[in-house]
């Protein structure tokens, strides 16, 4: 379930260039498997080769997967998806995705007058000047109306 909700946030032109990269690392194990395999041992020689080109076009399509991921939620929260992917994929041991996780915002709702993606914390949608709804605050120490009351100086 997790895998499919994951799957259709990523952009179809990812998920098939996953499936390029899946395609040509195998193919080019085959080849190399048979250009290095001796008369006799051909097919051991190309499957080793191949599972090898297999193992890397995964761990290629998965790291694709999650940079088109980045991209789609970083779109989906008015945040600069570029940006944003060059982080996750130019920072080493995985620390652009983790720097990701940590400092995105909340998700950005459609303006409603013209339909442009407005973050939350904007009054007004920058595309047409239509004033935004107010955000319900949630009851509760963080929220408005708390059963806490205010400190008072003195």
């Amino acid at each position: 379930m997790m895998l499919r909700r994951f799957m259709s946030s990523v952009p179809k032109r990812v998920q098939l260039w996953a499936w390029v990269a899946v395609g040509c690392a195998l193919l080019i194990g085959l080849v190399a498997g048979y250009e290095a395999a001796d008369k006799g041992s051909v097919l051991r020689t190309m499957s080793a080769f191949g599972s090898a080109g297999l193992s890397f076009g995964m761990l290629a399509a998965i790291w694709l997967l999650c940079l088109g991921f980045v991209y789609a939620d970083a779109r989906r929260r008015a945040m600069r998806p570029v940006l944003w992917v060059l982080v996750a994929a130019l920072f080493p041991h995985l620390l652009g995705f983790l720097l990701y996780f940590v400092l995105r915002q909340p998700l950005a709702l459609p303006c409603g007058h013209c339909g442009h993606t407005v973050p939350l914390q904007q009054r007004f949608c920058s595309e047409c000047g239509a004033a935004q709804a107010e955000p319900v605050a949630a009851n509760g120490p963080l929220g408005g109306d708390s059963a806490i009351p205010p400190l008072s100086a003195g």
